[in-house]
């Protein structure tokens, strides 16, 4: 299920997992009106005490009169980070992230003068944004008539979100444009490159999210990367917020050899109740939608014989891109480059009130029910995933574009692996990165792209 055109910020795919533990509330209690706090709240508690990973932690009675998000605020174990309570009818509950109203995203930084520095770190290819011609590294000179600034920076981005609409003054264009309302639906793959380096073919890829339009995006990238004989891999999942378990498995199958389709992509373990289910490619691959649905050979077939595969990552990195990190390591060496993952290595299912008539409307509820682990059950990585390389992006600006060789994460990438210029890269000075002052993707961390659980 997808709820991504109703919550910007809160992509959910995958497939809702049936009742398989069990609908049975844990207790009776008065029944209260329909729609009131107080119904709202029990049908919460029972729900949680259910199928939480955590419920352990989750009281038998709190008071039902509270406000629903504070009432589920306090139901949530300390670890959990990630857990929603969403109503579509108020927005409060399920902040919009600039990204997904205007189509960019953006940081502020400290300079060399001490002062806020703001720059395009993403533009969303096909946006509104895109169209009017702003660049990743595009440093901005005013918000809206107001110099950006760490002490505004924040409310200069929520006016806009709220506006749905920015005027900005980029440094190197002269005058002001106007940025509207992102429109389109995002491109998962916004650009993919073959390149020589050192005596090898090396292809990269930049996939922003694992939303189903991915695997025909993914299928085309791949086939150009074999006809093209390309030799070593390079992924690019720095700003990848997640999405859908069975694309994940799509891309896996794509890379990892001797892989086989009964072979264990992802383990799930939750608590007492739900107990722990293994989950192989075949049964992910055949969750896609039917206009996308292939088999597991036909995904294979796009192997391109490689005996590891780079991966770059930052802060950004979560839910099912870490996953795909997590999942790969038993079928092959992954070198990751970057900064440490976000850590959301938990999946979740929506929750609503599907009775007749509804005594609960419209709430839904996003809780993390399973822990994730890979076919050699290794997991754990809440903390997030470590590289094994790090490289900032902000060493050397002004932010380069995706695939650039003199990008920080793919210049270190070439150093490892030994591409061309090898001397030349290690070479440069290490320069130090700004202190980062303020950065709009964060907003799409707190909504990140839960994995949803599959059903039996």
């Amino acid at each position: 299920m997808k709820t991504g055109s109703q919550l910007p910020g809160l992509l959910l795919m995958g497939i809702v997992i049936l009742c398989s533990m069990g609908c049975r509330k844990l207790s009776e209690r008065p029944e209260y009106a329909p729609d009131s706090q107080e119904r709202i709240n029990s049908w919460v508690l029972d729900s949680m005490q259910v199928y939480y990973y955590w419920n352990f932690s989750v009281p038998d009675y709190i008071n039902f009169t509270r406000d629903p998000s504070d009432f589920f605020n306090i139901l949530k174990n300390p670890s959990d980070r990630f857990s929603a309570l969403v109503n579509p009818d108020m927005p409060q509950t399920y902040p919009p992230s600039l990204v997904h109203t205007l189509g960019f995203d953006l940081i502020t930084f400290e300079s060399s003068d001490g002062k806020g520095q703001t720059m395009i770190t993403l533009v969303v290819p096909g946006s509104a944004a895109a169209a009017r011609g702003l660049l990743r590294g595009d440093i901005i000179k005013t918000i809206d008539g107001v110099e950006p600034a760490a002490a505004n920076i924040t409310s200069l981005t929520e006016t806009a979100i709220a506006r749905q609409t920015v005027v900005l003054e980029i440094e190197r264009r002269n005058g002001s444009i106007t940025v509207g309302r992102l429109s389109v639906t995002e491109t998962p793959v916004y650009t993919y490159k073959v390149f020589q380096s050192g005596g090898k073919t090396y292809g990269y890829l930049f996939l922003n999210s694992f939303e189903d339009p991915a695997v025909d995006q993914l299928m085309q990238a791949f086939s150009y990367f074999k006809q093209q004989q390309v030799q070593e891999l390079v992924l690019d999942l720095r700003y990848n917020p997640g999405g859908s378990v069975p694309v994940a498995a799509a891309l896996a199958a794509m890379i990892a050899p001797g892989a086989a389709e009964a072979d264990t992509f992802v383990e799930y373990r939750g608590n007492v109740r739900a107990g722990t289910r293994k989950s192989s490619f075949a049964q992910e691959l055949g969750r896609l939608p039917s206009g996308i649905k292939r088999s597991f050979s036909q995904f294979a077939a796009y192997r391109l014989g490689l005996s590891r595969v780079y991966i770059l990552s930052g802060s950004h990195t979560a839910s099912a891109a870490e996953l795909t990190i997590n999942a790969l390591k038993p079928y092959l060496p992954v070198i990751q480059l970057g900064a440490k993952s976000l850590g959301k290595d938990m999946a979740s299912f929506v929750i609503k009130d599907y009775r007749s008539p509804q005594l609960v409307p419209k709430w839904e509820i996003y809780p993390l029910v399973f822990k994730l682990y890979n076919s050699a059950g290794k997991g754990d990585y809440s903390g997030g995933l470590s590289p094994d390389q790090e490289a900032d992006e902000l060493s050397a600006l002004p932010l380069k574009p995706f695939g650039d060789l003199t990008d920080p994460l793919l210049r270190r990438c070439l150093a490892v692996s030994g591409g061309a210029a090898v001397a030349n890269i290690r070479a440069a000075p290490a320069l130090q990165a700004p202190k980062l002052l303020f950065d709009s993707r964060n907003r799409v961390d707190t909504g990140t792209q839960n994995i949803s659980v599959p059903g039996n």
